[in-house]
């Protein structure tokens, strides 16, 4: 008879493997976060028209989305490059509330980064989703639809450039939008369109999907109409720099740095040897031109802000105050200008002005960040697997968009409308959801280790 095995000569039980997460659960939680931001940050881009009451709760909305978020994924933010900006972006908000003189001119500007702070890490969230796949399409029908919505809808200023026919205008159909009868602005208009129009580039030279590249293709066709009849003269100086810092990015070839350098300083000489900085971009004022477009304008504003900024640099004058402020206290006197500026037209100036020295700080650092983090991503693009190629050509183009918005902003604050602003931290996001992703998956060729 024998004897039964002693617990020392028994077999181990087998252990387990630990449970892979489950990734659709994690798709669908992704997808959700970004609905939810979508649905509470859409109405607060019309703060102006909406009693705070009903603000005060979307915020209030907004902030338990985030916390249930971190109770689901213990995490409150979905992790990405310039998450310490952000958040100093969002302590400065009580800030600049309690030194505005005029906080109902305030709330707006206050709920618009909260719409576009939601919007930013509802995209960012999707890094590693398989919807990351459906992003750029989604982009793009977007920004067809707001193309389509520009062109109808602008209140155009045909007097800038008179190589544009006027009656080119005249054969376009009038939109009205019952929250916009006025008419959207030209130069936020093309602003808003520049930064489509570079990642729509990007995705039809460099996008894996042919079908998709077609589709960017005709997409940047009708993106590129639109900013042409813009006329803003910014919006086109900040695309052209884009579409030659691109290419640096995309192919990192010591040749086409040099031939992107070389076509800027060809440019710079033909627009200094003919003088036709002046007459281009701030051309003398006309019966559709105000006195702020004009360089002694610009020139003026920027000085009256700088005085400002040495005065209220601490903490700054509040968001949406530079207006009333200047005039009160810092009248212009060379060119007469009586209104109509809402901004200093410099968005380094009015981060500076709304939030003092600290908001220049986080803005700057959020700039540098998020192109920092899509340098990164892209450094390597023969080590990209084919499936991380469209994304890595997404995280390009919105480089291109940072790149035109930075530029433009040198003249203008593009940033100032709260549609554009929420725009910008979409595309923000959405780079950063691409870059993201392409750190965190392997190189070509290789496999990720198996887990412990």
């Amino acid at each position: 008879m024998t004897q039964p095995d002693s617990p020392s000569t028994l077999p181990p039980e087998p252990v387990a493997a630990p449970a892979a997460p489950d990734r659709g659960s994690s798709d669908s939680l992704a997808l959700a976060f970004l609905a939810a931001c979508g649905l509470l940050a859409a109405p607060l881009l019309f703060a102006a028209r909406l009693p705070q009451g009903l603000l005060a709760i979307i915020a209030l909305a907004l902030l338990a989305l985030f916390v249930a978020r971190g109770l689901l994924t213990r995490s409150l933010l979905p992790r990405t490059a310039v998450d310490w900006p952000n958040l100093l972006l969002l302590l400065l908000l009580p800030v600049g509330l309690w030194a505005s003189t005029d906080r109902a001119t305030s709330w707006p500007v206050i709920y618009k980064v909260l719409a576009g702070f939601a919007i930013f890490y509802g995209l960012a969230g999707l890094a590693g989703a398989r919807w990351m796949r459906a992003l750029p399409w989604a982009m793009l029908a977007a920004a067809a639809g707001l193309a389509l919505v520009v062109l109808l809808g602008t209140n155009w200023m045909t007097a800038k450039l008179s190589w544009i026919p006027d009656a080119a205008y005249a054969l376009l159909p009038r939109l009205y939008l019952p929250w916009r009868t006025e008419g959207f602005h030209p130069n936020v208009a093309g602003a808003a369109i520049a930064w489509l129009f570079l990642p729509a580039v990007a995705l039809a030279l460099w996008a894996q999907d042919r079908r998709l590249q077609l589709a960017a293709a005709a997409s940047a066709l009708l993106l590129g109409l639109v900013l042409l009849l813009s006329q803003s003269r910014g919006a086109w100086l900040g695309v052209s720099l884009a579409l030659l810092a691109m290419p640096v990015l995309r192919y990192r070839r010591w040749w086409v740095t040099v031939a992107a350098l070389l076509a800027v300083a060809l440019a710079i000489g033909l627009v200094w040897r003919f003088g036709l900085a002046q007459g281009l971009f701030f051309p003398a004022p006309t019966g559709e031109e105000l006195a702020v477009n004009t360089l002694p304008g610009r020139l003026e504003l920027w000085t009256r802000a700088l005085v400002m900024l040495g005065d209220f640099g601490l903490f700054g004058i509040g968001p949406g105050q530079f207006e009333q402020v200047v005039l009160v206290l810092y009248p212009p006197f060379f060119t007469g200008l009586q209104g109509n500026f809402f901004h200093a037209h410099n968005l380094f100036l009015q981060a500076a002005i709304d939030f003092g020295i600290p908001g220049l700080i986080a803005m700057t650092a959020l700039l540098l960040g998020v192109g920092a983090a899509i340098a990164a991503a892209t450094r390597q693009w023969a080590a990209i697997p084919q499936s991380g190629r469209t994304p890595a050509a997404w995280a390009v183009g919105v480089f291109g968009s940072l790149t035109a918005f930075v530029v433009h902003g040198l003249v203008d604050s593009p940033q100032v409308a709260p549609p554009s602003y929420v725009l910008l931290f979409a595309l923000f996001g959405a780079g950063m959801a691409a870059a993201s992703q392409l750190l965190a998956e392997p190189a070509a060729g290789q496999t990720p280790e198996p887990p412990a």
